[in-house]
């Protein structure tokens, strides 16, 4: 970024910033929300009350509503981009791989993907999560009886599992993971100047990253994601410069959203200690405590979607070419659809499908190896370190979009 550029982007920076504190100080929920409070969940309360869908002070449609939102992410007159197919002004740099891509491209990369990511096939990697959680909760057991459950377990697990499953060289493992902490900034909105240079940085290096390893899987194919794909790049189904954005930011998205899914899941258990020994009693309740943590505390909170006309929603008009946000953490409390929102109960009856892994045609790939993942760790958890506490003060990230932890600090004796 030359100095012109950095500068044009500090001033850009700041004009929003300044923006988004005047509508907030009006008491906007929605900019608000943006603002990333610790606990976002008594303004979506706010956001609630306004309506099933409502316009914010920023300009954005705002909406809170299961029903609704649920039918926002299946409607095909909404995207990721523009109509004309350019992206939503923004402060971080995006990808051209199938995350923020529409129909037809992102239809054409999802066919090429499924295959390396369907539930049956996916079942492959359950020894492989058993085995790693087994490693990380040893080496805990061998070290100091406090410390952070994020970076010593919830971080390590899905890296380890999504490196086999891409097929990631061990040479390059440890380059993988500081890249992509270094990266997951990406996937938490609005951010500095500085972070978003950052991100660029660590892009360009994954890229001379993940340039290597194919062309290693391509001398020597495996089983794995990179080996799948490369024959349809042969074909030219695939070009070479939309299969590494593939390889670097689906394993980015897909475990973040583990990641937080985990480490939400045990601050949830723990925070309600009969539950955590109804879990620890039964440890088959696991898929009902990844369920309910999916609702209560949902990793991903918020999704974008631009109209491609104008769109007529709950009586509204929606023009075309406006953003209209999705607060999957409040539609996922909705008291229309599920009794007692704001209570964790792993004993809750199932109810209509949470928003957590979004829904329609960017329904997250990744969602079957997410709960596998998760199912594995928590029982895991529970039956080698029963005795597990929280010991002093949580640190959330930064981020209106990804709810998760940065320090979670624990004891197991």
């Amino acid at each position: 970024m030359t100095d012109l550029a950095d500068r044009q982007a500090r001033a850009q920076m700041a004009l929003w910033q300044d923006h988004l504190r005047a509508v907030s100080d009006r008491g906007d929920p929605y900019a608000q929300l943006l603002r990333a409070p610790e606990d976002p969940y008594p303004l979506y309360e706010h956001v609630r009350a306004r309506g099933p869908l409502h316009r914010s002070g920023l300009g954005v449609w705002v909406t809170a509503s299961h029903k609704l939102a649920n039918k926002v992410l299946r409607d095909k007159r909404f995207g990721v981009r523009r109509a004309d197919g350019t992206k939503a002004p923004e402060f971080m740099p995006f990808d051209n791989s199938m995350l923020g891509l529409d129909p037809p491209e992102h239809t054409r990369l999802r066919k090429l993907s499924v295959p390396s990511l369907n539930p049956r096939r996916l079942q492959r990697w359950t020894p492989v999560a058993e085995q790693v959680s087994d490693e990380l909760i040893d080496r805990i057991l061998a070290g100091r009886a406090e410390f952070n459950l994020m970076s010593a377990f919830a971080q390590q697990l899905p890296l380890r599992v999504i490196g086999d499953l891409v097929g990631i060289p061990q040479r390059h493992r440890r380059s993988f993971f500081q890249l992509s902490r270094r990266m997951a900034y990406l996937l938490d909105g609005v951010a500095s100047v500085e972070v978003a240079r950052d991100v660029r940085a660590a892009i360009a290096e994954m890229t001379v990253m993940f340039t290597d390893i194919i062309a290693e899987r391509r001398a020597d194919p495996a089983d794995d994601l990179i080996s799948d794909l490369l024959p349809a790049v042969d074909d030219g189904r695939l070009a070479m410069d939309e299969l590494v954005p593939l390889c670097m930011f689906l394993p980015l998205a897909g475990t973040e959203t583990t990641v937080n899914l985990i480490g939400n899941a045990v601050r949830a258990l723990l925070r309600h200690p009969e539950q955590w020994e109804m879990f620890k009693a039964d440890p088959s309740l696991a898929p009902a405590v990844v369920q309910e943590t999916l609702r209560y505390d949902t990793p991903v909170q918020q999704y974008r979607r631009i109209a491609h006309t104008d769109v007529e929603l709950d009586g509204h008009l929606v023009p075309a070419g406006t953003e209209l946000a999705i607060c999957a953490g409040a539609a996922n409390r909705d008291p229309e659809v599920y009794s007692a929102p704001e209570r964790f109960d792993i004993t809750r009856e199932s109810g209509p499908d949470t928003l957590s892994f979004s829904a329609g045609i960017h329904f997250c790939l990744g969602a079957a190896l997410a709960r596998i993942e998760a199912e594995i760790a928590l029982v895991a958890l529970a039956a080698r370190l029963p005795d597990l506490r929280r010991v002093g003060q949580v640190r959330r990230r930064d981020s209106f979009i990804i709810r998760g932890m940065l320090q979670f600090p624990v004891a197991v004796r």
